[in-house]
């Protein structure tokens, strides 16, 4: 299991990443979110705001009302930021679980694997 710091660090370096990847900016275009992450194996909740075109700081907590809520232990979380495990291989075997609008759910898979491929 991974501690909320592993998941923080892994985050932080993620996000800076996917801050300064051109094409993820793209993506983000007119999608203003509010993620809740959830962990299975733990009373762990984060928050993350995505908000101009940009993803914002790892929030401890769930905070305001989520577009969408994403599931996972939290060794795939910190694995996931790390870049060490496949986002679509995990959601597609339902380790991963992602609820929220169809088209959101396509959006932040596309993104991703964007980010995942892009490393």
């Amino acid at each position: 299991m991974a501690t909320t710091e592993e998941i923080a660090e892994a985050f932080a370096e993620w996000r800076q990443r996917c801050n300064a990847n051109d094409r993820l900016k793209r993506m983000l275009r007119g999608w203003d979110r509010v993620v809740h992450l959830r962990t299975s194996d733990s009373s762990e909740q984060f928050t993350i705001e995505v908000r101009d075109q940009s993803i914002g700081p790892l929030g401890m907590g769930a905070s305001g009302e989520p577009d969408m809520v994403v599931t996972a232990t939290s060794e795939d979380f910190a694995d996931l930021f790390w870049g060490d495990l496949n986002p679509s291989e995990k959601y597609m075997s339902g380790e991963i679980v992602l609820a929220g609008s169809q088209e959101d759910v396509m959006r932040l898979d596309a993104m991703s694997m964007v980010a995942f491929l892009d490393q």
